[in-house]
This record gives C-alpha cells, structure tokens and sequence, in this order.
C-alpha cells in the first residue's frame, strides 16, 4: 500500500509539474488538470484502504493485549494461590495443639482408673488413640468437677450447722449471767466469792515482753469494756516457746528473757545466717480480732521479731455468712497505712536499728521487704507505741508512750471506726454499681420531689483516664504520701443533656473526702476550664464533709444528690437563656443568677416547712 501511495504521489507531482510547464509556454492546461483531478479520486480510494487497514490493525492489537491481560490475571491468580498455600504450610508446620500444655494421667493411672477404655484404644491409630484418650480425660475432669461440687456444697451446710450451734453457744451466756446473780443471796450464805481471780494461761508467761505488756493491756480493756468490741488471744504452741527460750537461755546463760538485751552489755549477733533465719518470729503471737461476733471482723496478727526489736502486724477481714458486700482486697492494707498521717511502716521506727543491723550484714529495706513477702505486716510506729516500744520517726522525733491503756483503747477505736467508714463506702459503691438502691427512699435525698436526673451508669475506670480529664481540682494534692486511688465514672442524664463525673476515691479514706471531676454535654461540652457555673459546681460537690451530714448519712450518696440537684439548677438556669426552652423551671430559687459572678442557686436551706435554692 505505502508503494502505491508513493507511486501515485509521483505521477501527481509529475502532472503538476506539466501543467506549470505547459502554463509557463502559455499552452492549454484543461486536459492536464482533468487528468490530475482524477488522480486525486485514486488517491483518496487509496486513503481509505489504508484506514481500513489502521482500523484492523488495531482491533487485533486490541484483541492480543486483552489475551495478554487475560494471561497475567491468571498468572497473579496462581501466585496468589501458591503463596496462600505456602502460609498454610508454615501454619501447618507452626501448629500446636492445647492439650500439650495439660497434664494428662499417666499410663498406669489411666489403665487403672479407665481400663475398659485403655484396652479399646488399641486398635486405634495413634492420632485416634490421643483423641480417644482427651475424651476420656475430659469426661473424668467433668466426674470430678461435679464431686468437688457435691463436696463443696456439704461444707457450706456444714460451715451454716457450726455456725448454728455457735450461735446457741453464744446464747448460753446470758442465761449464766442471770443465773449467776439469782444466785448471789446463796453464795453470800455459804461465804463464796463471786469475783474470780484473773488467771492467764500458762502460754502467756513466753511470750516476748513487747507482745505479754500488750495482751496485758487488752486483756485489762476487754475486761472493763461493756460492749465485746474486739478480744485477743495468744496463738502459737507453748512447747516451741519452751524450746526457743531453753536454747536461748543455752547460748546465752547471763541473758534474761524478761530483760532487755541492752542492758546486759552484750550485743545479740546473728552472725552469718541466712535472713530467713535471722528474722524468725517468735513462735507465740497474738491474734487481735475487731469487731462484734456475727458481722464482720478484722483480725490482726500481732508478731515480734528479736532482730529488729520491733512487732509487726498484718491484717484479714473475716466475713460473716450473711454479709452481701465485700470491700475491695487491699482495704486493709490502706486502713492500717493510713491510720496516722506520714505512718506508712515502710521503715523500721527503733532508735540505733541501723547500726546494729549493718554489724550483721543487712539494711532496714531488706528486712522490711522480707516481712512483707511473708505476709508478716509491717512495723508501724502506732504499733510499737500500743507495745510500749521508743520509736523514732522519720522526722527524727522520740515517742515512748507511757500511758497505754488510753493510747490502746483509742487506736482500736479509730480502727473500728475506719473499718466501718470502709464497709459503708464499699456498700454505697456496691449500691450504685449494681443499681439496686432506691434514689428516691434514701434519706440522703433532701428534695424527692425535685428529682428530675436519673443516674443510667456507674462504672470503674483506670487510674490513667481519670486524669485524662482537665480541671482545678487535680491541682491540689494531699500532703501525705503513699496514697493510691480508685477512680470510677458515673453518666447523669436529663433529656438530651448527659453530664459524665468522674470520682476519685484516695486510699485515706476518711481523711481524705471523694474529689469530683463534672463535664456536661448540652449544646457543647461545659468543664471547669471553660463554664465557671461548672467550676462552682464542682467546688459545691468536693465542698461536702462529714461535720455537714446528718448522723448514719452516707457521703457518697450526699455528694451524688448534689450534683444531680446542680445538674438540673443548671439546665434550668441556663436554658431560660436558649432560643427553644427545653427546661422549665421546676426548682424553688429566687434568683437565677446573682452578683457579677452571676453565681447559680446550688445552696438547699430550709427553714420549717419553707425551704428553696440560693447562690
């Protein structure tokens, strides 16, 4: 085709140029234009060819390359294929099953607990004979599971019968009591005495002289006290105390149990024993139990270690059967650390206990951290002041306590009255977590009628996102250290308005109050940092304290009421301000806003039968 094209192109320049030779000799050109005239028909017939001929050229390059997209889908397909199946090899190949980790009967136990079963497997391939036996072991821990149960169940009902005839013990001792003074006019008559000598049993003689003046002092508390609200004993076997003094007094003939090592002029080396060995308790210990019979208590074991010179105390909680709360586990490790301010007993509080302990090779930390692995307690300074024992603080202050039957009554008290500030808060916490309280019934409640905000959620948050939240009120920290806390996360909701406040519950609880943290969300998020009404209403919250309850009032339910009853003093107030009022005033106040604060009414008073919200 290009060489007709050519040869066309030629003959139509030939022509052309005979007609501007013919034209230029002045000879007629009529026949020779016709001529060139026609050559342009061949040349447009041939121009037509050739796009035909471009036109099927292309549909076939066209054709090829979607045979050759075809081929590599398909070539991709296939090596997605081969790599998903090398995947599955390698998983295959990592595969490892459960029951590698499970401690399985051995040969001679299944045989003899499932022989019927251990005799089928073996026609078995291996594979079915593993299988066979996972069955077997399964349907047997099941067996088991449900005897554990059985078991289970007839401890409980034998727990519930001892603690029946306990009670009827118990019972026993009123009816003596009256029997005993119905009987007075007989005594006097045959010249009996009535007043019992105080005998203390023969165990009480060994023990160490911190721990006999202590029981002395509870004994001698228990025995005036008229209502039973602690009692102590002495736990431990006076065989061992026996043996301990007998080898004492052995490798140490001048040495008195009842004296005070110092003043024998001879210094108590441990040498180079293990420290396991070298803080060995003393065999006899006494067991301090809190709290009436029937609810529940608080034991104390009470513990003197000759090394450090200095007792130790650590602390259960013993729930009575129809006790349906039970405060968090490390309670009693806050109730104990926190009892007086800066008295965490992460120190050993005796005078010289450095110098003595570094000529045997150890520190304070190291024993410090001994007793608490072994869940012996801690040596707090309160403690050794109940015992009679001169600390020293770590303000460098000298306390020897003489008067210990005052100082001992009232460290049981404020132990009990913690106990129970702990057990209430744990059964408002539970209350509101579980919803099974009645917000409307409480006594808490100052306005029934007005309450307008129902509580939809309380939940425990991590320690990180209560701080994830920004408001003044974190600024302020407790001087006290070593304080933790638990945080929770309680939504108001009132309509459309939802208010989120986050509560902070410190480890010194009573010492310390609930901090409240408020964010509302209504027509924009409203904090601290951006709505000085929330910022009051967060101060009314954390503004609340025990003096300001009623008595058997609960601080938690208190501090939830006045903030639902702010919340809606606040949707109130500020809606009067909105273009579609959405909150009509249902709350008794006389102003709105007041002074140039322009504070709202969060304050309650009533007078008689006259009460309203003021700023």
């Amino acid at each position: 085709m290009e060489t007709i094209l050519n040869t066309q192109f030629d003959e139509l320049q030939k022509a052309i140029e005979g007609i501007k030779e013919a034209k230029s000799k002045g000879q007629s050109t009529d026949e020779a234009r016709t001529a060139a005239t026609l050559m342009f028909v061949a040349l447009k017939h041939a121009n037509r060819e050739v796009k035909h001929k471009i036109k099927d050229g292309r549909d076939k390059l066209h054709l090829e390359k979607c045979k050759v997209d075809l081929s590599r889908l398909q070539l991709q397909n296939l090596l997605y294929e081969v790599s998903h199946l090398k995947k599955e090899i390698v998983r295959c190949q990592k595969f490892k099953s459960r029951d590698t980790s499970l401690e399985l009967l051995s040969e001679a136990e299944y045989s003899s607990k499932l022989p019927d079963m251990a005799n089928d497997e073996e026609e078995l391939s291996s594979h079915k004979q593993h299988l066979h036996r996972l069955d077997c072991e399964l349907r047997l821990r099941k067996e088991l599971d449900k005897q554990y149960s059985a078991l289970l169940s007839s401890k409980q009902e034998l727990l519930q019968d001892n603690l029946s005839h306990a009670q009827r013990y118990v019972s026993f001792a009123p009816a003596l009591r009256t029997l005993q003074s119905a009987t007075k006019p007989l005594h006097d008559a045959l010249q009996l005495s009535l007043d019992v000598e105080w005998k203390l049993s023969a165990v009480v003689k060994y023990l160490p002289k911190p721990l006999y003046v202590l029981f002395i002092v509870l004994q001698s508390l228990q025995r005036v006290s008229e209502e039973q609200s602690f009692t102590a004993e002495v736990v431990g076997y006076e065989s061992e105390a026996q043996m301990q003094q007998l080898l004492k007094e052995k490798k140490y003939p001048t040495l008195n149990h009842r004296q005070p090592e110092t003043e024998t002029g001879e210094q108590y080396k441990i040498g180079k024993s293990s420290l396991e060995e070298a803080l060995a308790s003393h065999p006899l210990h006494i067991c301090l139990t809190i709290g009436a019979a029937g609810s529940n208590q608080l034991v104390l074991q009470i513990r003197y270690f000759d090394l450090i010179k200095c007792a130790t105390v650590w602390g259960q909680m013993n729930y009575s059967s129809n006790s349906n709360s039970q405060p968090d586990t490390n309670f009693v490790h806050h109730l104990l650390r926190h009892l007086y301010p800066n008295d965490l007993g992460t120190e050993i509080p005796i005078p010289g206990i450095q110098h003595e302990l570094r000529s045997s090779d150890l520190t304070a930390e190291e024993c410090v951290r001994y007793l608490k692995a072994k869940d012996f307690g801690k040596p707090f300074c309160w403690l050794q002041s109940m015992c009679s024992i001169a600390t020293v603080n770590s303000s460098m202050l000298y306390n020897h306590e003489l008067n210990l039957n005052k100082h001992t009554k009232e460290i049981i008290d404020r132990i009990a009255r913690r106990l129970n500030s702990w057990q209430r808060l744990s059964q408002q916490i539970r209350g509101l977590t579980y919803k099974d309280i009645d917000l409307y019934s409480l006594k808490e409640n100052i306005y029934p009628a007005g309450l307008s905000c129902s509580l939809v959620q309380w939940t425990a948050i991590t320690h990180e996102e209560f701080h994830s939240q920004i408001s003044d009120v974190l600024n302020t920290s407790s001087g006290d250290k070593g304080i933790t806390y638990n945080s929770y996360r309680a939504v108001i909701v009132r309509g459309s308005a939802k208010m989120e406040c986050f509560i902070r519950i410190p480890s010194n609880y009573p010492m310390e109050m609930p901090l409240w943290i408020l964010n509302v969300h209504w027509n924009g998020c409203h904090t601290s940092q951006n709505n000085s009404a929330i910022k009051m209403m967060e101060f009314w919250t954390n503004s609340l304290q025990p003096k300001h309850l009623e008595p058997n009032d609960h601080i938690l339910y208190a501090q939830l009421f006045r903030t639902i009853y702010s919340f809606d003093i606040f949707l109130e107030t500020e809606g009067s301000m909105q273009n579609t009022i959405e909150y009509n005033k249902e709350k008794p106040y006389i102003s709105a806003f007041a002074k140039r604060s322009r504070s709202r009414p969060y304050k309650y008073i009533k007078k008689g039968s006259v009460y309203a919200f003021k700023q």
